[in-house]
């Protein structure tokens, strides 16, 4: 996952006179606010165990005791199904140990294993958007009983899966004139639009040098990266790497393993309607096939099939003020649980490194390049206004050896960084997603050691889910009706005149007959209308004979 950020873009406002919200004239010419959010359905968390075996390669030593195990995850594939998330990935070990030698150098090799998990995740439906998170919690290998080349290997994974929703809502900002209202002043992240597209790598290549021609290829593995993003109206623009790593038989008598590496740079687009420069994208690579074969028509060339899918989300930060509710009037709501910004913040890292280079490895003569890249988060922490990150950041670098032939050689290697990022407001439960890039990158030797250096600007973004009520549209309540009270005979009553009464809850013709001191038959000769004396309605206006009093 790659995001870069620009400068903030300026608000943008959209006028909608919803005719939803145009019951009455009050509510006509009302500001609102569209916005597509995505809207949390659910998120859940699982742990599950990753086993299998793994073993040393033909061409490294036998182990004698292993140090350390770096272990890092790659999702292959993420699917939603009814209310359940399906996890495909790769447990990547790198593994570094005494070899089972007089000299007990040190060495390391690498393994892979592949895992299928799902997360139960109520309201998940085909279609909807999800975010996969993995940490490796705990690694453990033993060694297999009956093969010492063998090692048992158990993982414990803890799988987080996030699925939202885009949503599209009118939002009141207005308050009607005449009316008090409610307001709260939110930071939204606004999806202007998201865009898919398969990426197909076939570049042929050569076996590197030094390495013996294949006969057959017993397993590939691939692995993409986003190095740089950038907008442009209605497109993002993606560069990136595929890593490829391959193990094979060679062509000789002894049908010794090996292993080739070979890296692929693409760069491609994704068109985004909408998307604007200085706007947020986030681009999710997986890779979802990688096969190498011998090209047909040269026998010295290979012949890589990689697919790639890659997905864009195009974003931009809203501050606006949002009417929760208004007085005397009656509200149309609608819910949005959804990500709101906290803060983020960028911090410059600067990593050194120096170790003697491995012992397999010749003398430097001289160094012809270096890159830095590959960077991984081994974990992230929010405290308070603060945000700690830990990772590490792989370097390459290339050079001639202190040999006649001067001959040429890579070394690998990881250098683990930590700092942390002032993020005010942060709080250990909001959530955070960390950005990477390497700014410069050097090497040098020293005596016998292998300086390595670089700069990288770390940064993070903070969030957290909120749960709001938002007005999208009201009417006025109608004015109660007053209850009218029980009507008294005026003070001057000339007998042979009549004065209007309103009838209430519980009058009879016998009950205001008595009240009044004349008779329910005086009653109905000056009301006509009334042809039932049992039924007389609250409410209805009838007339009182006066009489006299005393």
């Amino acid at each position: 996952m790659a995001t870069k950020k620009g400068p903030k873009p300026k608000f943008r406002r959209s006028l909608d006179n919803d005719n939803n919200n145009n019951n009455n004239n009050n509510n006509a010419a009302l500001e609102t606010e569209r916005f597509s959010l995505e809207e949390v359905v659910g998120e859940n968390t699982e742990q599950t165990i990753v086993r299998g075996t793994i073993s040393v390669p033909q061409a490294k030593p036998e182990v004698e005791e292993i140090l350390s195990t770096d272990t890092s995850t790659k999702l292959r594939k993420v699917e939603i199904i009814p209310n359940k998330v399906i996890v495909e990935g790769t447990l990547k070990l790198e593994v570094m140990y005494t070899a089972f030698k007089v000299d007990q150098a040190v060495h390391t090799f690498h393994a892979e294993l592949d895992f299928t998990d799902f997360i139960e995740v109520e309201g998940a439906r085909p279609g909807m958007n999800v975010e996969v998170d993995i940490v490796v919690e705990d690694v453990s290998l033993t060694r297999d009983a009956k093969c010492a080349e063998d090692w048992d290997v158990a993982a414990v994974l803890k799988v987080t899966a996030r699925v939202t929703e885009t949503r599209d809502v009118n939002v009141l900002t207005e308050c009607p004139q005449g009316y008090n209202c409610e307001t709260e002043r939110m930071n939204l992240q606004h999806t202007v639009g998201t865009g898919t597209k398969q990426v197909l790598i076939d570049d042929e290549f050569e076996v590197p040098d030094g390495k013996p021609d294949v006969e057959k290829f017993i397993k590939c593995m691939c692995d993409v990266e986003i190095t740089d993003t950038k907008i442009i109206k209605n497109k993002v623009l993606i560069e990136g790497e595929v890593d490829l790593e391959c193990i094979y038989t060679a062509m000789k008598e002894d049908q010794s393993v090996h292993t080739l590496h070979e890296t692929f740079k693409f760069n491609t687009f994704i068109e985004v309607v909408g998307a604007e420069q200085g706007m947020n994208v986030q681009v999710d690579a997986m890779v979802e096939s990688c096969d190498v074969e011998v090209a047909e028509t040269n026998a010295c060339k290979l012949s890589p099939t990689i697919v790639l899918r890659l997905r864009a989300r195009v974003t931009e930060d809203r501050e606006v003020d949002v009417i929760t509710d208004i007085e005397d009037a009656d509200v149309d709501t609608v819910t949005l649980d959804m990500k709101s910004l906290v803060g983020e913040g960028c911090k410059q890292v600067v990593v050194r490194d120096a170790q003697e280079p491995p012992s397999e490895k010749p003398a430097i003569d001289k160094i012809k390049e270096v890159t830095a890249g590959d960077v991984v988060i081994k974990d992230t922490d929010v405290i308070r206004d603060k945000v700690l990150v830990k990772g590490t950041v792989e370097f390459q670098v290339l050079y001639t050896a202190m040999k006649a032939d001067q001959s040429v050689h890579m070394i690998h290697r990881k250098v683990a960084f930590k700092t942390f990022i002032d993020v005010p407001g942060a709080r250990p439960d909001n959530d955070v997603d960390i950005d990477v890039e390497v700014e410069w990158a050097n090497a040098k030797t020293d005596g016998c050691d292998l300086v390595l250096e670089a700069v990288l600007n770390v940064c993070a973004r903070v969030t957290e889910t909120v749960e709001r009520e938002v007005v999208t549209g009201f009417r006025p309540r109608p004015t109660p009706t007053p209850t009218p009270t029980p009507t008294a005979a005026p003070e001057v009553c000339v007998p042979g005149t009549t004065f209007n009464y309103v009838v209430q809850r519980g009058d009879t013709l016998s009950k205001l007959a008595q009240r009044y001191g004349t008779t329910v038959q005086a009653i109905l000769a000056v009301n006509p209308q009334i042809t039932n004396p049992n039924l007389i309605t609250v409410g209805q206006t009838i007339k009182i004979p006066c009489v006299a009093k005393g």
